[in-house]
């Protein structure tokens, strides 16, 4: 299964002095890969992570700093609103999260997408995913879409651990499609987590269905039974195989089993069929899915999987002066050196593309002869 990607990033705060120059090479360098690549192209490249740090670093960013998912795909979006090319962001940082949903509907139409009914859908479970089936410490506060003409899309996630000061990016891409079963297309961090409950994996196939048949079949009290049954074996087994190493007092504060879980909610879901509508559900959070992937590995026997699925070259200087500070002039001028070229190749004057898809060729035959230290 090939899985979309996660990167983690150093947190960074102030401002982006050369933003108007990110918005403008932004969009010409979108505008040109939708006439090279086409839009569906475009819009899936943004689910390759080190596709999306590239383009950061060219835009002026730090390859491991935050803002390179904020701010670049802020860019981005106010370059591409408006305009001709067809392909659209949504969502943002924050309480723009929420609007991904909202607007979807008006700006996709800009770009003949009508149906939006699914992305809706993809945006709600993608979410949840990250911030409940997926809890490796990190907590969801930016969500983007990316979407083309033809409705293919890319989501882009970024959790927050307000402890070490990092931030994790995860992928999506419509080639793999919203499920609850390794959905990511690829897993990338520079952090790796000691432990992490990982209700995404394929090992936890297992505890998926037995928190399914679970739900159904046992009354909320009895439930909360089992749980406090679970975290008396925590402390006798340290979780044995079907879980880390470690007794409970050492677990890291998000893996903490909750006190106890909520009745009235345990009893809403109570006829849910499948994981990721539970995840979807109303008052089902992280410690809701936790506390039931206890009871299903510690009293019923199931198995999950515990391990984080985890697994760069400045263009124009970056924000902070490291290695130097962003060069605003040049990046105007290779707008308009994109611009232009475009212009030409639209009109049959093809010879500046031809020439930079010869140096794109010939980056990748030398990119490919080169060891991989990632």
């Amino acid at each position: 299964m090939k899985r979309s990607g996660s990167a983690t990033l150093w947190l960074a705060e102030g401002s982006v002095p050369h933003f108007r120059e990110m918005v403008e090479l932004g969009r010409e360098i979108v505008r040109a890969l939708c006439d090279y690549v086409g839009p569906d192209e475009v819009a899936r490249r943004f689910a390759d992570p080190f596709w999306l740090t590239s383009l950061s670093c060219v835009l002026g960013f730090e390859w491991n700093t935050s803002g390179q998912t904020t701010i670049t795909l802020k860019a981005i979006k106010q370059a591409l609103a408006g305009t001709e090319v067809p392909v659209r962001v949504l969502g943002g940082k924050g309480s723009e999260m929420r609007t991904a949903q909202l607007e979807a509907a008006r700006v996709l139409s800009e770009i003949g997408v009508e149906d939006v009914g699914e992305l809706r859908r993809v945006s709600r479970l993608t979410c949840a995913v990250d911030e409940a089936a997926l809890q490796d410490s990190y907590n969801i506060y930016f969500h983007a879409a990316i979407v083309s003409e033809s409705g293919k899309w890319s989501i882009v996630n970024q959790g927050m651990n307000t402890e070490n000061l990092t931030a994790r990016r995860y992928h999506w891409s419509s080639e793999v499609g919203a499920t609850v079963q390794e959905p990511h297309t690829e897993i990338v961090s520079d952090r790796v987590e000691q432990v992490v409950l990982d209700m995404t994996s394929r090992q936890s196939t297992e505890t998926r269905k037995t928190i399914i048949e679970m739900l159904s079949d046992t009354p909320p009290s009895r439930i909360n039974e089992d749980l406090a049954q679970a975290k008396a074996l925590m402390k006798k087994q340290c979780l044995l195989d079907r879980g880390p190493s470690m007794d409970v007092e050492r677990l890291p504060q998000h893996l903490m089993p909750p006190r106890k879980l909520d009745e009235e909610t345990l009893r809403a879901v109570k006829n849910v069929r499948k994981f990721e509508e539970l995840l979807t559900m109303s008052g089902v959070g992280p410690a809701t899915v936790r506390g039931l992937a206890y009871v299903a590995c510690l009293i019923y026997g199931s198995k999950a999987s515990w391990k984080d699925p985890v697994k760069y070259a400045y263009a124009y200087g970056t924000k902070s002066g490291r290695p130097y500070y962003v060069d605003r002039k040049a990046m105007i001028e290779s707008a308009d050196v994109l611009r232009e070229a475009l212009m030409r190749a639209r009109m049959g004057e093809g010879e500046k593309i031809t020439v930079l898809r010869r140096l794109a060729a010939f980056i990748d035959e030398v990119g490919s002869e080169q060891p991989q230290n990632h």
